[in-house]
């Protein structure tokens, strides 16, 4: 079983990491709206998700050229590189 696969289901808003939160450096993430939980598209097992907010340098929700919001992404139910405990989350499991 990969770490993050049974983590969301069609239709939850999830929050994908992009790197582990560390001192010194902003947070870099989407947050978006689950397509297919369990995607094979790109050739690995992924969430497709529908971005409805991306956080690089300042957190966005309207679509730019310099932003992923509106755009498809694919996020994968497990890396072997810079894995981590919270690189996905299910804000809709939050109360």
């Amino acid at each position: 079983m990969l770490k993050f696969a049974n983590i969301a289901k069609v239709g939850d808003i999830i929050r994908a990491y992009d790197f582990a939160p560390c001192a010194g450096r902003d947070d870099a993430i989407i947050e978006g709206v689950v397509e297919q939980a369990n995607c094979n598209e790109p050739g690995y097992n992924c969430y497709k998700v529908t971005v409805t907010a991306d956080k690089f340098q300042k957190y966005e929700t309207k679509a730019n050229k310099k932003n992923r919001v509106g755009k498809i992404v694919f996020v994968p139910h497990q890396t072997s590189f810079m894995e981590f405990d919270f690189r996905v989350v299910n804000l809709s499991r939050i109360v």
